[in-house]
């Protein structure tokens, strides 16, 4: 019995320590999204992104965060010639972990890299329907990230991220390569919105971040 009482405990002292240290919560938003290297240009290719996420605060001005989001990203044609069209869907599983910089009163900057797993891809290239891509796309996805977010009220947040591959998802036709382009590469713009569930700091660390005497530093009163 004894036994049971002290695994009980420990597991009560530990979630209670983990939602003092780290906070978390849900997102959910739209892509847009572009393949570079595939002779099409523009945000053409809409989508979702939805997912959960972590947080812990490093300092009184920077936090980490940890992702899990499922993203839809691709290419589409934009043209008006109707004989010509393509379509691909490239629907990821991703894990962004990257630094939050808080500036001003209700903004920050972020930054880092993104692990991504691609769980299906098709293409259509006549407009007659969605097949399996040829050549294959390349199973795993490592991309690098910025973005800013801001607070619009208290836990939640409008988030606009930028997202590149690092390494081609796809090579050329033939295996080409042209200098530093080696291939096809992920170029995706997100918006999303944030909900914080929970706060990694319930003594208002972001009130006392001196955000109000930085505005003085970017010329702003």
């Amino acid at each position: 019995m004894n036994k049971y009482l002290i695994t009980f405990l420990l597991v009560i002292f530990s979630a209670n320590l983990f939602s003092q240290t780290f906070g978390g919560g849900v997102m959910a938003g739209l892509s847009a999204s572009q393949l570079d290297g595939d002779n099409w240009g523009g945000y053409s290719k809409a989508g979702l992104n939805f997912g959960i996420y972590t947080n812990t605060a490093l300092n009184k001005y920077i936090d980490a965060q940890l992702e899990l989001r499922y993203v839809q990203k691709g290419s589409k044609s934009d043209t008006k010639d109707k004989s010509v069209y393509y379509l691909s869907k490239l629907n990821y599983v991703e894990l962004p972990l990257f630094l939050k910089y808080s500036f001003l009163d209700k903004f920050s900057a972020n930054i880092g890299i993104a692990a991504g797993y691609l769980q299906s891809s098709t293409e259509d290239k006549d407009g007659v329907g969605d097949l399996p891509a040829d050549p294959d796309f390349n199973k795993f996805e490592f991309s690098g990230l910025a973005g800013v977010e801001y607070e619009i009220i208290e836990n939640f947040y409008f988030n606009v991220r930028f997202n590149y591959s690092i390494l081609p998802v796809r090579s050329h036709p033939g295996d080409q390569t042209y200098f530093l382009d080696r291939g096809q590469y992920n170029n995706v713009l997100t918006f999303s919105v944030h909900y914080q569930i929970a706060n990694s700091n319930k003594n208002g660390r972001k009130k006392a971040c001196d955000c109000n005497n930085r505005r003085k530093w970017f010329g702003l009163r």
